[in-house]
């Protein structure tokens, strides 16, 4: 069997044959205070994007040398979000505390008992290659809201940034992501 020759030019990387860099991003929570304040919001690092399914081992009859398998239970995993603190931003906070007063049967800030929201996570182009970047890979993450807020240590001799990290629990993320060859303006991907 003969190996074909493989040429210099056809090994070559290509920015349409680079993979989708994951620095680049924006969120963006559906969640009044939130969304009308921030359109989209400035994190730092998303993690915890991934579902996981148990599977459900059994035994048949008249098949004892090995087991059959099927699907269970999914659970999505929590979602850590991390970013500075900003002075004057308390508006995440104040979503946690919102929690609080639907628990105690007062509703929400604005009397509203729906602390529950949907999210958007877009992985935007990079390099940019047109005027407008588009979105190459979008999670929208269903039902989300805080379980936890932490702050970051506070250190006199240090030299850094005082984060603040927000889990959220939620039921479910659908997830897109751009057709091969899509990079000019519209070859990105949408929820709308």
């Amino acid at each position: 069997m003969a190996l074909t020759p493989v040429t210099q030019q056809s090994t070559l990387a290509k920015i349409s044959t680079d993979p989708i860099r994951n620095f680049k991003f924006h969120v963006k929570i559906y969640h009044p205070g939130l969304q009308d304040k921030y359109p989209q919001l400035g994190f730092m690092s998303v993690s915890g994007l991934s579902v996981t399914t148990d599977v459900v081992v059994y035994r048949q009859g008249g098949h004892n040398t090995t087991t059959q398998k099927m699907p269970g239970q999914s659970d999505f995993a929590p979602i850590t979000l991390s970013r500075g603190l900003i002075p004057g931003d308390s508006n995440i906070y104040a979503w946690l505390q919102q929690i609080f007063q639907v628990i105690q049967g007062t509703g929400g800030t604005d009397g509203s008992k729906e602390f529950r929201s949907t999210m958007d996570i877009m992985l935007v182009d990079h390099p940019v290659t047109t005027t407008k970047a588009a979105v190459k890979a979008a999670w929208r993450v269903y039902n989300c809201w805080p379980t936890s807020i932490a702050f970051g240590d506070l250190d006199a001799g240090a030299n850094g940034v005082e984060l603040q990290q927000i889990t959220l629990a939620h039921e479910g993320f659908d997830f897109k992501i751009a057709s091969k060859g899509g990079n000019g303006p519209g070859g990105g991907v949408s929820f709308a």
